[in-house]
Order: structure tokens, then C-alpha cells, then sequence
């Protein structure tokens, strides 16, 4: 059953609200990261710890808006807020090597009016940019796609949101109106060349939006245009043909690679039939994948939407769930739904649903949360939240976009920027953002600035920042950052112990 409320009223019904910074601070850098906080965690989940969470945390309560990698333990790995804004972080391969990939920008999707207006960039395992992919728009890249094509990995399917006059009359809108057109486009990276380009204003009925422009207000101007569509992703089969989520009609389409509609599912005028007795309907959905083969669909139901000041809540939690499709009997069943488990309730914006093997990891996109399912049988394997428990977007806490995963196996981070130190209180502190594969610390002295080889002491690395003793230690040091075959990964610059400051590098 739907029900309204504004955002205000629910809001009051949240508490309590979050109000003040929930940050992590380090002696050996001025990063300060909200923290992955873990909430439970099966024995057999992960247990080589080489899984690395890749997410770009942001809200009122974020300082410092980075692109952010932690531990499945909840360690920070990297950040970067020199890249300042972000969302959709990820770790894609194009053209067989493997990469880091976000949107970078200005603007704000969540609320799902001003979308956002940015690139696609691409950095390496040395956390250099080095790829730019852009839309064809006069709004640049919108925030809520930036996803290679595989299995050929040579291009990027993007979206883009550019405000238009149009008569909205027929929906109770203004004859002078403006309309918020979604576009999705599928980019050559190494070009830049627009290989297919297509509008929801050309396709899609206005009568099909749940967007009701009576709420909302919505088409008065080019900056409050009436989103009735609000694409949020796309993806591609091996026949060249495109699958889209549209949130505000609350519809799944299926494209031909004409442009055509070949079918919609969900939605005012599904071409589908529920099978079984699992519930196939979703609410204002994000992430929509093939899987299995492409007899299968994974979506993310968030149960619930914000139409500008109004809160519609359709579904009481917010799920990931597999659905089978069959394009021939043109039936819908499910096949699994993962719920949360110390966490409940909907999401009203964002969020993910990504199969790594055997596990499903799912992101809860305003509520900004993360657990880990068994792929078959569903059962909570691992949950986390980003920053306080109770943080919501909505309560101008946290949310975040996407949650996706790599590991050690694959990614190997491998910065520019030598390893950090502090001195305080006869301790040394150290850190290396972004290495991830960093076993020990040795801190060397010596008593000139040119002989600091001598070694004082060798430490396991413990997490984002290690502390060692500089019990023994002469008038300057520094410290090497080794692997766990004893390989020297890396070495910091030179510091003097009577004022911590750097001397040479």
C-alpha cells in the first residue's frame, strides 16, 4: 500500500538525527574518513582478507568527499579527497587491463532533480587519471552510470539529464513547461566517439511517470524541470540490444539496438506475468543487471522514492533481488531476495545489488549500508555501515551511491606518494594510502641525515595507520613499507626526531 508523507514529517520519525561529524583522524596524514563500521561478520566470510570495498561516501556530515577503498575489516585503504565529489566507484577492465572508474563533478543525483554534471574518469593502480569519458550533452555526465561494456571492454555506457520545452499539459502540467530528459549514450573510450545515443523524450509516454507533477510541482522552469523517467542504468546483451532502469516509472525497459522498445517490465503497462509466489514488483529501483546468462535480472527495490518534498514509501525495506525472465512465455518469477538484517527499512535513493562468485553484495544506496549475501541461499554473511549507525541521507547524514568489490588479487595500489610519518610522544605513526599490499614497517635511524640505516625495529602493519615505539632512535629517521616476501615496497623521507619535520626525500 503507497503511502505519502513529506520529508520533513518523516524525518521527525528518525532519531536520533545525526548532528555532528562521525570521523576517523590520523596522526601521519589529515585525512578524516567516515568509517566502515563492521556490524557482523560470518567466520567464513573472507577469510584470506583480501577484499576491498569500493565506495565514495558523501552528505552534510562528510568533510571530506573522497572516493574511498576499505578492508573488509573496515580498515581504510585509500581516499582522495583532491578529487573532491564523486559516485559509482568502481574497478572495471577496458581493453583486458583493469582500472578504477567514478564519476567526478558537481551536483547531486540523490534527490533526483539536479542530477549532476561531470565526467567519467579512469585512474590506474598508481591512482593516476588516466582516461576522461564524457556524454555528449550540454550537462556534461550525469552522476548515475558509467558501466564498460563486456565482454569486449571498449566502451562505456553513460547517462546524461538535459532539461527541454515542452507541452506538459496532458499531465497536468504547464503548456509552457520544461521536461528533464533522460540520455543514455554508449561512448567509444579511446575516441570519444557517440556510438548510440537515445532519449526518453523521444520513447517513453509522460503517462507512464509515477512522477506526479501535481505533488511536485515540477516543469516550471529549466532548472525544476519534471523528471518523469530519471534513468539510473544501463546495460547491454550480446545481441547489441540495451537494458535500462527508469526510477520514476518505476519500469525496467528493454531496448533494441535500433532504439526501439522491445519490452517493459514493472511499471504502468508491464509486458510481464508474475510466475510463483515470490513478489517480482520493485519501487523506485536502481542498478539493473543481466545475470546468469541473461536469463536473469538483478535489480535493487529501494521501496520507496522522494518526489521533491514528498516521501512515498511503497515497501517497508529495501531488498536486492534476482528475478528469471523468460522473453518467450514473457513470465517473471523470483529467484532470491536479500534482505538486510540489523539494519531495516527502505532507501529512497541510490543503492546496488553485484555478484562477485558466490557472494552478492549489496549497497543501500541513502541508508549507507553494506552486506554481503550467500548467492543461493541468501543468508548474511557480513554487514557494515558507513559512519554511525544511524546516519541517513535524509537526516543530512550519509549516503552512498554504489557499493562495489575488488581485492588484493586483482588490484594491486601502488601510489606515487612515498609512505607518511608522525612523530609524537616518542612514538612514530605511519601510514601509505592506497598500497595495498603493504605486510610490515622497519623504521631506520641514523644520526646524520644521510646514514639513517640503522634499524630499530620492524612492526606487522595494523590496519590504515601503524604506531611503533622510537625507543633507540638517533637524531633523524625514516621507514621502509615491505611486502610479505620482505620486498621493499617503498620508503618515506627522511625525518628529524626532535621536531618531526621532513628533511629530505
Amino acid at each position: 500500500m503507497r503511502n505519502y508523507i513529506s520529508a520533513a514529517a518523516f524525518a521527525a520519525l528518525l532519531s536520533p538525527p545525526v548532528l555532528a561529524l562521525y570521523e576517523r583522524n590520523y596522526h601521519s596524514t589529515s585525512l578524516a574518513i567516515q568509517p566502515l563500521n563492521i556490524l557482523e561478520r560470518a567466520a567464513s566470510y573472507d577469510p584470506n582478507n583480501t577484499t576491498l570495498f569500493l565506495v565514495c561516501p558523501q552528505g552534510e556530515v562528510v568533510s571530506q568527499p573522497a572516493p574511498t577503498i576499505y578492508d573488509s575489516h573496515g580498515e581504510l585503504v585509500w581516499a582522495s579527497p583532491n578529487i573532491g565529489l564523486c559516485d559509482d566507484l568502481n574497478y572495471q577492465t577496458y581493453n583486458g587491463q583493469g582500472y578504477l572508474t567514478m564519476w567526478v563533478g558537481s551536483g547531486n543525483g540523490a534527490t533526483g532533480l539536479q542530477t549532476g554534471s561531470g565526467t567519467a574518469i579512469m585512474l590506474n593502480s598508481n591512482y593516476e587519471i588516466v582516461q576522461n569519458v564524457s556524454a555528449v550533452n550540454p550537462g556534461l555526465t550525469d552522476l548515475h552510470e558509467f558501466h564498460i561494456v563486456q565482454p569486449e571492454n571498449r566502451t562505456a555506457l553513460v547517462t546524461a539529464f538535459n532539461p527541454i520545452p515542452l507541452d506538459l499539459t496532458s499531465v497536468g502540467g504547464l503548456a509552457n513547461g520544461w521536461y528533464l530528459n533522460s540520455i543514455i549514450q554508449e561512448v567509444d573510450i579511446a575516441t570519444g566517439r557517440i556510438l548510440f545515443n537515445w532519449t526518453s523524450v523521444d520513447h517513453i509516454a509522460l503517462a507512464e511517470s509515477y512522477n506526479n507533477i501535481s505533488v511536485t510541482g515540477e516543469g516550471t522552469n529549466s532548472s525544476f524541470a519534471w523528471d518523469p523517467v530519471h534513468i539510473n542504468s544501463i546495460d547491454k546483451d550480446r545481441e547489441g540490444n540495451y537494458l535500462i532502469s527508469a526510477r520514476n516509472c518505476q519500469t525496467i525497459y528493454k531496448l533494441d539496438k535500433n532504439g526501439t522498445i522491445i519490452w517493459r517490465l514493472g511499471g504502468k503497462t508491464s509486458d510481464f506475468k508474475a510466475q510463483g509466489e515470490g513478489d517480482t514488483q520493485f519501487h523506485w529501483q536502481h542498478h539493473v543487471r543481466w545475470r546468469e546468462d541473461e536469463t536473469q535480472i538483478s535489480v535493487f527495490d529501494d521501496g520507496a522514492g522522494v518526489l521533491d518534498t514528498t516521501v512515498v514509501i511503497d515497501e517497508t525495506v529495501a531488498t536486492g533481488k534476482y528475478l528469471e525472465l523468460d522473453q518467450t512465455t514473457m513470465t517473471v518469477s523470483l529467484v532470491q531476495r536479500y534482505f538486510p538484517t540489523l539494519n531495516t527499512g527502505p532507501s529512497f535513493a541510490e543503492g546496488s545489488i553485484e555478484p562477485y562468485g558466490n557472494t552478492v553484495i549489496v549497497g543501500y544506496g541513502s541508508n549507507p549500508w553494506v552486506t554481503a549475501h550467500d548467492l543461493d541461499s541468501g543468508d548474511v554473511l557480513f554487514s557494515a555501515v558507513i559512519g554511525p549507525n544511524n546516519s541517513s541521507l535524509w537526516l543530512g547524514g550519509i549516503s552512498n551511491y554504489r557499493v562495489f568489490q575488488t581485492s588484493t588479487l586483482e588490484f594491486v595500489g601502488h601510489p606515487t606518494q612515498p609512505p607518511a610519518v608522525a612523530i609524537s610522544d616518542g612514538d612514530v605513526y605511519v601510514s601509505w594510502n592506497g598500497a595495498t599490499h603493504v605486510s610490515s614497517y622497519t623504521l631506520l635511524t641514523g644520526s646524520t641525515a644521510s646514514t639513517v640505516t640503522k634499524k630499530v625495529t620492524s612492526v606487522v602493519k595494523t590496519g590504515f595507520e601503524t604506531k611503533m615505539s622510537m625507543l633507540g632512535g638517533d637524531a633523524f629517521i625514516s621507514v621502509t613499507a615491505l611486502a610479505a616476501n620482505g620486498t621493499t615496497l617503498g620508503k618515506s623521507a627522511v625525518y628529524r626526531t626532535s621536531d618531526g619535520s621532513i628533511v629530505s626525500r
